[in-house]
């Protein structure tokens, strides 16, 4: 078996390393690689490093056997006590005072490794919420490895896990299997989703795999492994993930400050943590987007989108549409559907000025002219869907869920294949705790979904196909079931 790595090997398979995952071996971790490709190179049997890279260039299979082959799992329950610590005095009563009236709160573990890093994150939320069956908690946990992840869903840890766990929670959050091996609760294991998640590639954040809109995102130890460029691109994501005041906690060697210019910078006792400003834009997001969130909408190519006085003025100039005409507009919409799934015909100049402009509004954070603009739209076009979908998406942001839900639904009675907003008419009430209303919601979009081709871009949600949908939905229906 030939195991030697020269020169150009090397800078092939570190290219190859760095394009297809983001992680990244420097002249100075050359050894580090040599070592994870020998590894390799007697799992997947091939003779030599060159048949290994020749394989990897052109096989998914074997290039994620090199991935996860190269990629670090060691980790512990509550690694690093400081941000643990900051979680619990800063960052979790800061979520229970602004989400308390809806009792719901979404984390991201990015880069879970083997699973302890989200199963500490379900006990501390456990033992820290007031009343935990009353809120909604979702726990995302993702990695690149899929053997890392098979672990993590088996949840079953040797001593060496738990060095820096106090013997009280081990005995209260597990169960002894064997010698020196424990198995997380059932109840604490069912608070996780895991899945696997390349941080590199452009499926983030998305409504689809439960990316967007989070509270907190632990990315810890993971951006040390990537280049600068990469690290800029994730990072980018990463904000753009996290709801408006959603926290960030990277590895305390990956506290670049230049990294993390658009945060607040945050300084706790023995670790810094990172805020997104709470008059972050609310439609911002990083192109491309897979797929948009329900508070994310993709905004249109304008050259000019009017602003101040000039929003006023544009509202001010749209015709009117007598209550008379409204049939007669509707036929026509009927006649001469638009070109685009999920969208009104084409506007008129006065419209298409507006509707930006009540974007623009909202990305600077000035819901109420954004809110103006939208109602002043609907009194003069009441047929237009746009103007009711962006008053929906504002009034939940802005934790209005009935108001947001009517707007919604007058969204879809507009225009049937706005699947936008039934998806997010679905998860407002699961956000809410309304169950069973949120199952049936997810079920009729699942049927009216059922008559498109699955392979189809599913209206109204970008490159998102009808397969992807329904599985999300069939995932989101499992949990309520739970």
């Amino acid at each position: 078996m030939h195991t030697l790595l020269s020169d150009e090997l090397y800078q092939q398979f570190r290219d190859l390393l760095l394009t297809r995952s983001g992680l990244f071996f420097p002249d100075h971790r050359r050894n580090d690689l040599h070592h994870y490709l020998t590894t390799v190179l007697t799992t997947t049997g091939h003779q030599s490093l060159e048949a290994l890279y020749a394989a990897a260039s052109v096989d998914e299979h074997v290039l994620r056997t090199l991935i996860e082959g190269v990629t670090v799992g060691e980790t512990y329950f509550f690694r690093n006590a400081a941000q643990f610590d900051a979680l619990r005095t800063r960052i979790i009563p800061d979520l229970i005072e602004r989400r308390g009236a809806i009792r719901s709160l979404r984390f991201w573990s990015a880069g879970c490794a083997t699973g302890e890093e989200p199963y500490s994150l379900a006990i501390l939320l456990r033992e820290t919420l007031p009343d935990p069956p009353s809120w909604q908690v979702a726990i995302l946990a993702t990695d690149i490895n899929t053997t890392f992840l098979e672990r993590a869903r088996a949840g079953v840890y040797g001593a060496w896990s738990f060095r820096e766990t106090p013997a009280a929670v081990r005995e209260q959050y597990f169960e002894q299997t064997g010698a020196a091996r424990w198995r997380i609760a059932s109840g604490i294991r069912q608070q996780v989703l895991f899945a696997r998640l390349n941080l590199i590639e452009d499926e983030y954040p998305a409504v689809m795999n439960g990316t967007s809109m989070q509270d907190v995102i632990l990315c810890r130890n993971v951006l040390i492994y990537f280049d600068d460029e990469t690290i800029r691109t994730v990072v980018r994501r990463l904000y753009h993930a996290l709801t408006p005041g959603g926290w960030l906690i990277v590895g305390h060697a990956e506290a670049r400050s230049d990294f993390f210019a658009a945060f607040e910078t945050i300084n706790c006792p023995g670790t810094v943590i990172y805020r997104k400003p709470l008059q972050a834009p609310l439609f911002e997001h990083p192109a491309p987007l897979i797929t948009p969130s329900p508070l994310r909408p993709p905004l249109p190519t304008v050259e000019h989108a009017p602003s101040g006085v000039e929003s006023a003025r544009a509202a001010a100039s749209l015709p009117a549409t007598p209550a008379a005409d409204a049939n007669a507009t509707l036929l026509a919409r009927k006649r001469h559907p638009s070109s685009h799934h999920g969208t009104s015909p084409q506007h008129t100049s006065g419209e298409a000025d507006v509707l930006a402009a009540a974007r623009q509004a909202a990305d600077r954070g000035d819901l109420q002219t954004a809110l103006h603009l939208c109602t002043a739209m609907i009194e003069r076009q009441p047929l237009c869907a746009e103007a009711h979908l962006l008053t929906g998406q504002i009034l939940e942001h802005q934790e209005r869920f009935d108001d947001a839900i009517a707007a919604y639904r007058r969204a879809i009675y507009l225009d049937h294949t706005l699947h936008l907003a039934s998806l997010a008419i679905a998860v407002i009430l699961q956000r809410t705790g309304r169950i069973s209303d949120a199952r049936r919601s997810y079920e009729r979009l699942s049927r009216a979904l059922a008559a498109l081709p699955p392979d189809a871009p599913a209206p109204s949600l970008g490159n998102t196909t009808v397969a992807e949908l329904q599985a999300f939905i069939q995932r989101q229906v499992a949990a309520l079931r739970s």
